[in-house]
């Protein structure tokens, strides 16, 4: 089948991106980007994601991971880091700035070889060195990081100041001239780093240089965004700038609009309201997906949904759409797209989704019935997914990226005196946690990104009955799968998989909990009638209980992993790559490492919750004689 002439033809006049979604996570390898581009080209696409780079520690950006808080932008596109003006190169060091150009011109090449266009995603404004300021002064704009997670202070460069803008001018132009096929940025900020002065949702409150405190919002957005385009003008190339910034109050977001220009976006919106993209379609999101960590777990329904907007809806508006999956779902999502475009179409989208489902899933399984129950399983991971999401950790639905991975809840012990591990014991985990505080890392699994959350008894019996739902969802869903069909025995894997950090998760919050009130015993009389005058702490033992559940779950996803040749959980490949948001290469044996300090802790449960207690009732003493 000729699939990109047919994808073309089903676009009509629009645009196609697709975006490589892997998030803080990212590793940049030349086999796996040129994979990717050549299925980007075999459904049509005219744009590509370029611009991420490689999560590394031993940089000026992020020395020796000596602040958890950068590592939230060390991948992302930042102008002033990767195209330093003159005036900035004191301050960005030549090693960093070749680094960074080097691996996105290798990325740009790659799409000059098929005349693809490129887009980019980034923050700004982004964080300077404190050296640039103090010798630049004018330059501080907003201070920007949030305090609970960062050990010092961060401040982005004031885009009101003359100065600024004329360095953005100078960033945009150099990147302009060398990468004249990059037409499309959106930068996120007020977050990872970045600020805007005066706007209600800085992470430290509102603040900025007290010269333009009263200035109009809208000219400090808008100057900024045209300050882009200028550079890229001097350059001889036309740039689409975007600026997303959750927070920002409707009198900011509408003065902005009323100063802007076209090819200029804030939130997505241009100055006639026109959108930056005419639709989307995702399947997996790196480490903004719900079932992150667990390799190719996505919702392939929601995923056709997307592409109905794409590709049936050629007289559409003019707004470039955009396709997205991280490399789990290559085989997905091309499985998706091949059966879309076979589908001739339909007025009713609902049957045309099940026949698409059904005729991927065919192709993936190799008949019809098992085909069936690849569906049916999508959509019970698809439930179990609303499920988890349920669980609103910091006001995401990512408890398992941000709990299981940057907390390291998947690879840390459940034990009842967590303080008195040593630094030793605690090493192959604690460097990793998104945390300052030292005592809070090891502490206590109710900190999350430097929060409390999940305290009390609602908190934890909501987390729990969510948790479980999921958990017993995905479970039916593994075990309605053929193991003797290759590709099912895998995604039964990924998803039984799923469901064990599922229970991980669960059961760290409800061992918690036990832990908190473990000092109120709970005795009660042995329910099997064994000893009248013996009596069970029932909170004794349920934490005892709690942790022999996490025991053998965390066996049971060791031989899960170590099942498959291919990816069951996302990890690192080589110690260098691992982060606060990719566990470590030895993740098999970190879970033994799990294991073997809970088990060495086991006596500390009787020494300090004693589950029995042996209660002599003295008789009552003799009644006297009983009168006629």
């Amino acid at each position: 089948m000729d699939h990109p002439n047919q994808a073309r033809a089903r676009l009509g006049n629009r645009s196609l991106a697709f975006f490589y979604a892997q998030g803080q996570a990212f590793q940049y390898r030349p086999d796996r980007f040129r994979h990717f581009v050549e299925t980007a080209l075999r459904f049509g696409a005219t744009h590509v994601q370029v611009g991420q780079f490689s999560y590394r520690y031993g940089t000026s950006f992020l020395p020796d991971n000596d602040d958890p808080y950068a590592c939230w932008c060390n991948t992302a596109l930042n102008l002033l880091w990767t195209f330093p003006p003159e005036e900035l190169r004191e301050w960005i060091p030549a090693p960093e700035v070749a680094w960074r150009q080097e691996q996105l011109a290798a990325q740009i090449v790659e799409l000059r070889r098929h005349g693809l266009k490129a887009v980019a995603t980034g923050v700004e404004p982004l964080w300077l060195p404190e050296a640039a300021y103090r010798a630049h002064p004018r330059w501080r704009g907003p201070q920007c990081e949030l305090g609970r997670i960062a050990r010092r202070p961060y401040f982005a460069p004031s885009i009101d100041e003359p100065e600024v803008l004329a360095l953005y001018r100078e960033a945009m132009r150099q990147l302009g001239t060398q990468f004249p096929e990059l037409e499309r940025l959106s930068f996120l900020s007020n977050d990872s780093g970045a600020g805007l002065a005066w706007t209600p949702n800085t992470y430290p409150g509102m603040n900025g240089p007290l010269k333009w405190r009263l200035r109009d919002p809208g000219l400090r957005i808008a100057g900024w965004l045209g300050a882009l385009q200028e550079g890229a003008a001097q350059a001889g190339v036309q740039v689409a700038v975007n600026l997303h910034s959750s927070g920002l109050s409707p009198e900011i977001k509408s003065t902005t609009r009323q100063h802007l220009k076209p090819g200029q976006y804030l939130n997505s919106q241009g100055p006639e309201g026109e959108p930056w993209s005419g639709g989307s379609a995702s399947l997996g999101h790196g480490l903004w997906s719900a079932a992150y960590p667990i390799a190719g777990m996505a919702d392939p329904a929601e995923f056709v949904k997307g592409l109905q907007k794409i590709y049936s809806n050629p007289e559409g508006d003019s707004a470039v759409c955009e396709i997205a999956f991280d490399e789990t779902h290559t085989g997905r999502a091309t499985a998706l797209m091949e059966s879309f475009l076979c589908e001739p179409g339909d007025p009713l989208p609902g049957v045309v989704r099940e026949r698409v489902l059904h005729r991927a899933a065919r192709a993936i399984t190799g008949n019809d019935t098992e085909a069936l129950a690849l569906v049916n399983a999508w959509g019970a991971v698809g439930r179990a997914t609303h499920a988890v999401l349920q669980v609103r950790q910091k006001g995401f639905g990512l408890v398992m990226p941000f709990c299981g991975v940057s907390m390291r809840w998947i690879i840390r012990p459940l034990v009842p005196q967590p303080l008195r591990l040593t630094p030793e014991q605690t090493a192959y985990y604690d460097r990793f946690l998104l945390s300052v505080d030292p005592v809070e890392r090891v502490s206590s699994f109710s900190s999350v990104l430097g929060k409390q959350v999940f305290r009390g008894e609602s908190a934890m019996w909501l987390t729990r009955w969510c948790l479980e739902e999921a958990y017993q969802t995905l479970r039916a869903a593994a075990g309605s799968l053929n193991a003797e069909n290759a590709a099912l025995r895998l995604e039964a894997t990924r998803i039984n998989a799923f469901a064990s950090v599922v229970k991980t998760i669960q059961n760290a919050v409800r061992y918690q909990y036990a832990l908190d009130v473990a000092h109120h015993p709970q005795f009660g009389w042995n329910v099997m009638d064994y000893d009248e005058n013996m009596l069970y702490d029932q909170r004794a033992l349920q934490l005892r209980k709690i942790a022999r559940e996490e025991l053998d779950n965390t066996q049971e996803l060791i031989e899960l992993i170590e099942s498959q040749s291919e990816p069951v959980v996302v990890h690192a490949t080589q110690a260098g790559e691992e982060s606060v948001f990719l566990l470590g290469p030895d993740l098999v044996g970190d879970l033994r490492r799990k294991m073997d300090l809970m088990l060495n802790c086991w006596q500390e449960y009787e020494t300090l919750y004693p589950s029995t207690k042996v209660e002599e009732l003295e008789p009552a003493p003799a009644a006297g004689p009983v009168s006629p």
